[in-house]
């Protein structure tokens, strides 16, 4: 009866100690939003050029261009960013690369305040990974997330994939 009782409460310390472990794993799964395909939930409301390319290997990136201020816009229904720190994606800025891109989140429809800006490199596959707090949607509600052009002219393709909130 004592053994029994031993083991009774060495298991539940142990499932006092791996239940926080078990939410912190769960909480650190990606949110997948494109990777070779869109996903789930996901819908393309941009308003620039996206295409899916053939298959460069085993990536099926999206290759975005367009005219001054288009955008690649990415929806979903809201969602709170509460388990996740970042935004990340690969990118890869084609022939001509340096195009000059605002990563944006949006909520309620809307691009949230944020200058953080980037410039794919000439024919290379680079990870960017963006705090949330860098886009204004650390711990609230969005609805989507873009890339836009924020020079006034059009801009040559380039390519994305690998999108997710981590």
């Amino acid at each position: 009866m004592e053994n029994q009782r031993r083991w009774a409460i060495a298991l539940a310390v142990l499932a006092a100690v791996l239940m926080p472990l078990g939410a912190l794993a769960q909480a650190a799964s990606p949110f997948a939003v494109y990777d070779n395909e869109l996903k789930p939930g996901w819908q393309n409301w941009s308003w620039a050029k996206v295409e899916t390319p053939p298959t460069a290997g085993e990536v099926k990136p999206l290759k975005v261009q367009g005219d001054a201020w288009s955008a690649l816009s990415l929806h979903h229904d809201a969602f709170s960013t509460g388990p996740y720190t970042k935004l990340s994606f690969y990118i890869n800025g084609g022939a001509e690369g340096g195009q000059r891109l605002a990563v944006k989140a949006m909520a309620d429809g809307k691009a949230l305040d944020s200058s953080y800006v980037i410039e794919p490199k000439v024919k290379t596959w680079t990870i960017v990974e963006v705090p949330l707090s860098e886009l204004s949607a650390a711990n609230r509600s969005i609805d989507g997330m873009m890339l836009q052009a924020i020079d006034g002219a059009p801009y040559k393709p380039y390519y994305i994939t690998r999108i997710q909130f981590e």
